[in-house]
């Protein structure tokens, strides 16, 4: 009834009130009674804008919870979709179950409603596992971690799964929601990512033991030659024949580069499957330290381009890296000074250290393999070279959890740049 109409109701009572008033008391006043109906018009009126306001905030209410309504909805199926979801009561029992789950675990709906999740459970998990699981979430705590499942036919699967406890309007737990992901999948690759680093692991000890032992049965009969090599000196005394000297001289340098050969495949088993034993190293002293063991003075000039920083690493394995590195830079320097300069910067995780020289360059096709074992690509056959330093190197940065690379300009020089964890792995 809109107001235009309950005003004309009341204007016909009033008129019928003036008439009957007109009747039975001729001394009634027309003009107070009006006022009296005015008035309670108005407090109809007022009251009718009340409901009326009250009716519109009704509305946008429904209207918003309609929409919160949709979104839940949304929410809802888009977890279906993505997540293995049941909800169980207070003591574990099964009250729902989506279709992922009923998927994945081979039961019907009506196979696991009201049955215990222990169905699933598959034995992987010791007691204390479930009994701190259970002593959070029954604190009202959300928990979090990996579970082995058994299926209906008794194969294992993986789940990533998070448990959220729901309450009542007292404060008590009613039920708990289980959400989770299959990581079967990665579960698998990481069981084989461990056997294959214990398979890798044998192989490195057996490697080393097979150095060891070819490098002791090789150097015997070497030094045997480097004796009789002597022998034959010796009894040919000064009157040797020019080409005898020759053959001899060979001889040497033949037996030396085995020797060194045979050294460095013993650097690179050694370069890997072994604990290392870290210290704490400030580069520049150290560096200069490898240096002077390296070069007779002014041989070669250390500059460094920026304060190096301190490091964790194993002192042994990194007096390799860097006399290799710096050896390299000497033995192939074609300038009238050996230019070594050292510079490095930090990420958020790495120490980028590089050195650099002032030699020949390398090509860019030799440059992908220059830290292959037994790779020579220097071309100048007077400079000896074995092809183990640059692998050994390589080994000992990536098993350090580090990765080294390089790049060279031909006549200008060559950078290799190394990295170094800031927090250093435990295990070389």
């Amino acid at each position: 009834m809109s107001e235009e109409t309950i005003k004309e109701v009341f204007d016909i009572i009033v008129n019928m009130e003036v008439v009957k008033a007109q009747k039975e008391q001729p001394q009634f006043d027309e003009e107070d009674a009006s006022a009296s109906i005015v008035d309670a018009l108005n407090i109809v009126s007022v009251a009718l804008e009340d409901r009326q306001v009250e009716i519109d905030n009704l509305k946008e209410t429904n209207k918003e919870l309609l929409l919160s309504l949709q979104e839940v909805s949304r929410y809802q199926s888009a977890l279906d979709i993505s997540s293995i979801v049941s909800i169980g009561d207070k003591d574990g029992n099964i009250m729902y179950a989506n279709d992922m789950f009923c998927q994945i675990s081979g039961y019907t709906k009506e196979e696991v409603l009201g049955k215990n999740h222990n169905i699933l459970k598959s034995g992987e998990h010791k007691r204390v596992f479930w009994d701190g699981m259970w002593q959070i979430i029954s604190q009202g705590n959300i928990w979090h971690n990996e579970i082995m499942n058994l299926n209906k036919e008794g194969i294992g699967y993986w789940v990533d799964t998070t448990i959220v406890p729901f309450f009542n309007s007292s404060g008590k737990i009613v039920s708990y929601l289980s959400m989770g992901h299959d990581i079967t999948k990665r579960k698998i690759q990481e069981e084989e990512a461990k056997e294959y680093h214990v398979q890798l692991e044998s192989i490195n000890k057996n490697l080393e033991q097979f150095a060891h032992t070819v490098s002791h049965d090789l150097k015997s009969p070497l030094n045997n030659a480097k004796g009789l090599v002597s022998i034959i000196e010796s009894s040919l005394g000064d009157d040797q024949p020019a080409e005898v000297q020759e053959y001899l001289i060979l001889l040497k340098k033949t037996n030396d580069k085995m020797r060194s050969l045979i050294d460095g495949i013993l650097q690179y088993s050694k370069a890997s499957g072994r604990e290392a034993t870290l210290a704490r190293i400030a580069l520049e002293p150290f560096i200069q330290e490898v240096a002077d063991t390296l070069t007779a003075k002014g041989q070669a000039k250390l500059v460094f381009k920026n304060a190096l920083p301190e490091i964790s690493y194993n002192e042994t394995v990194l007096k390799q890296v860097i006399s290799n590195l710096m050896s390299n830079a000497i033995k192939f320097n074609d300038k009238e000074q050996c230019v070594i300069e050292f510079s490095s910067r930090m990420d958020d995780h790495y120490y980028h250290l590089s050195v650099t020289d002032n030699g020949p360059g390398v090509r860019k096709e030799d440059q992908e393999n220059m830290f292959k074992l037994f790779n020579k690509v220097n071309q100048d056959k007077t400079k000896d070279s074995s092809g183990v330093g640059l692998a050994t190197v390589k080994k000992i940065v990536n098993e350090a959890g580090g990765n080294i690379w390089v790049k060279s300009t031909l006549g200008v020089g060559t950078t290799f740049t190394f990295t170094v964890r800031i927090k250093p792995k435990v295990h070389w």
